[in-house]
């Protein structure tokens, strides 16, 4: 079992998430390396679109910019502050026309491994 630690901003390496429909900057950290239940990390999105579908469960705290997110045959305005949450199966487009970060937590951190597959 890991022990309680601090993540700092400075020391978290972004790097390219490549989807069929955009690319992304992010920080997966929290991995299976440190927990066995939960994922969580840092993702960065600017002047693109995401369609995506969550196969595990997410929580979202958007903490920069602003993201629009379409779901449920509506569009969302995101801002820094905002909690989104999204359960498993949820099909959505993350549209950022400007820079907009968010913290995300995800639950199960092996989520690609049970699937076959690897994370973008």
């Amino acid at each position: 079992m890991s022990e309680a630690r601090v993540f700092r901003r400075s020391e978290m390496e972004l790097v390219p998430a490549v989807t069929p429909t955009g690319t992304t900057s992010i920080a997966r950290i929290i991995n299976g390396s440190i927990s066995r239940h939960m994922g969580g990390g840092i993702e960065y999105l600017e002047n693109t679109v995401i369609d995506w579908t969550v196969t595990y469960d997410e929580i979202l705290f958007i903490c920069e910019g602003r993201l629009t997110l379409e779901f449920g045959g509506a569009q969302h305005h995101c801002s820094a502050g905002d909690i989104v949450w999204l359960p498993e199966g949820t099909h959505l487009k993350y549209i950022a026309k400007e820079r907009a970060g968010y913290f995300y937590a995800l639950y199960p951190v092996d989520w690609a491994s049970r699937q076959g597959t690897t994370e973008p």
